[in-house]
């Protein structure tokens, strides 16, 4: 069946007006192109649908129910080509989005609100997932979009930097060094440290262990956690101290003191990952967001 959305818009105005000659003003068209079309919807549907044989023009019982049924089909269709104009766009579809905790405790929910305003109908799916995680699945297709810690950019990954921040000491709020202003890095070279797996995030894990050993000693670890809730549950419980980044400060966790360390301190960086050969406008959109999020404070 070749039926045309035209034919079926020429159809209801006709069915408005009952007037084939009124029809043709309202669309402004002939009338004998009109009859036409109305012509051709018939010999497509196989049934008439007007009863033209009095002086006034009546739907046929077929018409009434093609009346019933041909507004739903334009809408429809409306809806249809609206919907894959806005997907060409990136405006829906689902995006999978990663982050690190770090992000989620600073920049990802302003990221997130950013794009959901500009693109209400893209559906976006969130796991919290550590760095090393977000490459592989970015890789591999699972995830399209991360925000990650400390990543060097890799063949297939493309990283952008959005912001930095400095490390700080954790330690536990009933800790000597709990009301001190800040810390000297070498008070912590005989205390038991807590940190992430290396695996994790290999990047971040040298850089505070290359930050301890420029201050004269390598962090004793006695425990490691897989997620931050989990690292500074283990500080607050007096297992150890730990370097975190200061955004881990939102959380404000209780039975942890946040302290700032003197001098030079590293800078832990946040960034946007994607795929090099994406060119999906909604990971776009993303990227454009977490750039303008990040130039914002």
């Amino acid at each position: 069946m070749d039926l045309e959305l035209r034919q079926l818009r020429t159809f209801l105005a006709v069915a408005a007006e009952l007037h084939f000659s009124r029809a043709a003003r309202r669309l402004h068209v002939s009338q004998p192109a009109l009859s036409q079309q109305i012509r051709a919807l018939e010999r497509t549907l196989g049934a008439a649908l007007f009863d033209r044989s009095s002086r006034a023009t009546e739907l046929t019982p077929a018409g009434r129910v093609l009346l019933d049924a041909a507004p739903r089909v334009l809408y429809e269709a409306e809806r249809a080509q609206s919907l894959v104009t806005q997907a060409a766009n990136g405006a829906v579809g689902l995006l999978n989005v990663g982050s690190v905790g770090t992000a989620l405790a600073s920049i990802t929910p302003r990221i997130l609100r950013s794009v959901r305003a500009h693109f209400p109908d893209l559906q976006l799916e969130v796991s919290q997932q550590d760095t090393a995680a977000q490459l592989v699945a970015l890789t591999d297709g699972s995830l399209d979009v991360g925000l990650v810690r400390a990543a060097d950019p890799t063949e297939t990954v493309a990283i952008e930097h959005l912001v930095s921040e400095p490390l700080l000491a954790a330690v536990p709020s009933d800790h000597p060094l709990a009301g001190s202003a800040s810390i000297v890095p070498e008070d912590l070279a005989d205390e038991p440290f807590v940190l992430w797996p290396r695996p994790l995030g290999r990047a971040f894990f040298d850089i505070i262990t290359s930050y301890c050993l420029d201050h004269g000693f390598s962090p004793r670890i006695v425990a490691e956690g897989a997620d931050i809730e989990t690292q500074l549950g283990l500080v607050a419980a007096g297992l150890g101290v730990s370097l975190q980044p200061s955004y881990y400060a939102n959380l404000r966790p209780p039975g942890v003191a946040f302290l700032p360390l003197e001098g030079d301190v590293p800078q832990i960086a946040l960034q946007v990952a994607w795929r090099r050969t994406d060119r999906s406008p909604a990971v776009a959109h993303f990227v454009d967001a977490a750039l303008e999020c990040a130039r914002t404070p």
